[in-house]
C-alpha cells in the first residue's frame, strides 16, 4: 500500500531538517510520497530534499490547519500524520506498514522524549506525550498521539467534516470511535520528540489549548451540561497532574527527571486546568488560532 507522511512544520526550518533526516532512505522508496505543509518559509531545504510535496502556508496558519491541508494534498492508501519536532524511529516505515496490513484502520505509535536536559523540557513531554511512553503493549487503546498516527483512508475520509477545519486528533478520534471504529496502538512504530521550551510561552500554550479542547467539547451542548462543567473543572488541578504523575510510576522510567520537572508540570497543569474553565464558561474566544 502507498504510504504518504504528512508533517505539519510550525517549529523552524532546524527542526524540520532534523525531522526529514530521520526518515533515511524510507522517505525515498518508490511507494512513500512525503508532504510537508509549513508555516514559514523552508529556506534551502526544497533543494535538499527533492523528494519532498511542499505547502507554504501564511505565519498564521494552525498546526491543525496544516495537518489538514497535508492531509487534502495526500494521495497514498494509508495517511500518517506527524510533526516536524519529532524524528522518525529507524524502522518505523517498516513498522507502520506492518501493522496496516492488519485490518486496523486508525494505528498510531510510541512517543519518546529526545530533550532531556532540561527540567521545563521534560514537564511539556510527561503533559502532552507521557501517556504514549513506552513501554506499552500492542493493542487497543483509547487515545493516539497526533504526532505519530496513520490512517487508512477511506476510514479518514469518511469522517472528513471532522478535520475540515483543521485536524484535531482528539475529535477526529471520538468520530471514528463513534462509527464503529477502534484506536490500535503499535509500541514498535516510535518517534522521538525533540524541543526545547521556555516558561512563558509553554504556560500559554497549555492554557491556550486547554480552553480551545474544552470550547470545542461544550459547543452545541445545553446549559446545564455546559454548567456541569464549568463547576467540575477546578478538580483539574488535582486531577490532571496526579494523571500524569501516576501514568509515569506505573511505567517505572524517568522517575528522578519527574521528581526534578514536577514544579514546572504543575504549573503547566494549572495553566491547562484554567484554559478548560474559561472554555467552558465562555468558549473557545481566541485560542483556536494560537497554536502555530
Amino acid at each position: 500500500m502507498r504510504l504518504s507522511i504528512v508533517i505539519a512544520a510550525w517549529n523552524g526550518s532546524a527542526s524540520l531538517e532534523r525531522c526529514l533526516r530521520s526518515l533515511g532512505g524510507e522517505g525515498r522508496a518508490a511507494d512513500t510520497e512525503v508532504i510537508v505543509a509549513a508555516n514559514f518559509e523552508p529556506e534551502r531545504l526544497a533543494a535538499e530534499f527533492p523528494f519532498v510535496s511542499w505547502i507554504q502556508m501564511p505565519p498564521a496558519t494552525t498546526v491543525p490547519e496544516l495537518r489538514t491541508a497535508g492531509i487534502f494534498r495526500s494521495t497514498g492508501e494509508i495517511v500518517a500524520v506527524a510533526e516536524d519536532h519529532c524524528t522518525f524511529g529507524e524502522r518505523w516505515c517498516t513498522e507502520l506498514k506492518k501493522a496496516h496490513e492488519s485490518d486496523h484502520a486508525v494505528v498510531g505509535g510510541a512517543v519518546e522524549n529526545a530533550s532531556t536536559q532540561r527540567a521545563l523540557d521534560w514537564a511539556v513531554y510527561f503533559l502532552d506525550y507521557g501517556k504514549f511512553m513506552p513501554p506499552m503493549r500492542a493493542g487497543v487503546v483509547r487515545a493516539l498521539s497526533g504526532v505519530n498516527v496513520s490512517y487508512k483512508r477511506p476510514a479518514l475520509m469518511e469522517v472528513e467534516s471532522s478535520f475540515r477545519g483543521g485536524f484535531h486528533e482528539a475529535i477526529t478520534h471520538a468520530e471514528i470511535v463513534k462509527r464503529g471504529g477502534a484506536l490500535y496502538l503499535a509500541p514498535a512504530m516510535v518517534v522521538y520528540h525533540y524541543k526545547n521550551y521556555k516558561t512563558t510561552p509553554a504556560m500559554a500554550l497549555a492554557y491556550h489549548l486547554g480552553r480551545s479542547y474544552a470550547g470545542k467539547r461544550v459547543s452545541g451542548a445545553s446549559a446545564l451540561r455546559r454548567g456541569l462543567f464549568v463547576l467540575g473543572s477546578p478538580l483539574l488541578t488535582v486531577l490532571l497532574p496526579g494523571r500524569v504523575i501516576a501514568g509515569i510510576l506505573r511505567k517505572r522510567r524517568h522517575i528522578a527527571a519527574l521528581a526534578r520537572a514536577l514544579p514546572h508540570l504543575l504549573a503547566l497543569t494549572s495553566s491547562w486546568a484554567w484554559g478548560e474553565f474559561r472554555g467552558y464558561l465562555a468558549g473557545e474566544g481566541r485560542s483556536a488560532g494560537q497554536w502555530k
